[in-house]
C-alpha cells in the first residue's frame, strides 16, 4: 500500500507538468509569437482615387472610388469616369473627360490606369490603413510620353501611400498606368486574452507541479488511511 501511494502522488505531479507544459505551448502556438504577413494580398485598407482640375468654370473634383477594399484576384477598383468640359467657351466631345480607372492589388505592388480621352488634369491615388510596415517604395510609370504626361510624385509613410500622373491636354487613346512596388515589414498579430489566460494557466501548473514535492517534504511521516502504517 506504501508503493501505491507513492505513486498516487508521483502520478498527480506528472500530470501537473504535463498540463503546464502542454498549456505553455498551446499557448506559443496560438499567438504569443509575432506571425509575418508581408503581403498585400488578402489584407483590407482603404482607398480614395480622384482626378482634379480647372476649366472656365473653374476648379472641379471627380471621385472615382472612395472607401475600403479588399486585395485578392482581379482589379479591386474598375469605374468608368464622363465630365464635359468648357474650354474657351466651347463645350465639344473634344472637351470631354471619357475613360475607365482600374486599381490592382498584388502581392507587393499597387497599380492605377486611365484608359480613354484625358484633359488637363491631374489623377491622384491614396491608400492608407494597410496592415503591414511600408519600409520602401519604388515608383514607376508605363505609358508617359513626354510633354503629354507625366509621372507627377509618390510619398508613403509607414500605413499609406499617395501617387499622382498628369496630363498636360487633350489626349484621346491615353493608356497610362502607374505603379507602386512596396516593400513590407511582417505585421504582428497581439495574443488575444483567451490565449494569455491559457498560457498563464500553463505556468501555474508548472508551478504547482514544482512546490508539490516541496510540501510533502516538509510535512513529515504520515500514516497511511488504510494501513495505520506511517509513511
Amino acid at each position: 500500500m506504501l508503493g501505491i501511494a507513492k505513486l498516487r502522488e508521483k502520478s498527480k505531479m506528472a500530470s501537473f507538468r504535463v498540463v503546464g507544459l502542454v498549456g505553455v505551448l498551446i499557448a506559443a502556438a496560438l499567438g504569443t509569437v509575432p506571425v509575418a504577413h508581408a503581403s498585400l494580398l488578402g489584407e483590407s485598407f482603404n482607398a480614395n482615387i480622384a482626378i482634379t482640375g480647372s476649366d472656365d468654370n473653374g476648379s472641379y473634383t471627380i471621385t472615382v472610388f472612395s472607401g475600403p477594399i479588399t486585395a485578392g484576384a482581379g482589379a479591386e477598383i474598375s469605374k468608368s469616369v464622363s465630365k464635359q468640359l468648357t474650354f474657351g467657351g466651347f463645350h465639344t466631345a473634344s472637351n470631354q473627360i471619357t475613360g475607365t480607372v482600374t486599381v490592382d492589388v498584388t502581392d507587393h505592388s499597387i497599380f492605377t490606369n486611365f484608359s480613354g480621352q484625358a484633359q488637363p488634369f491631374q489623377l491622384t491615388s491614396t491608400f492608407t490603413n494597410i496592415p503591414d510596415t511600408i519600409i520602401g517604395d519604388v515608383d514607376s510609370a508605363a505609358g508617359i510620353v513626354a510633354g503629354v504626361n507625366m509621372d507627377l510624385s509618390h510619398s508613403f509613410d509607414a500605413h499609406s501611400v499617395t501617387y499622382s500622373t498628369f496630363y498636360f491636354g487633350f489626349q484621346p487613346g491615353t493608356n497610362v498606368t502607374q505603379t507602386e512596388t512596396l516593400t513590407l515589414q511582417a505585421a504582428t498579430i497581439v495574443p488575444e486574452p483567451a490565449t494569455l489566460v491559457l498560457f498563464a494557466t500553463g505556468l501555474m501548473g508548472l508551478g504547482v507541479a514544482r512546490r508539490r514535492p516541496c510540501s510533502l517534504r516538509a510535512s513529515g511521516p504520515e500514516q497511511d488511511r488504510e494501513t495505520g502504517l506511517r509513511r
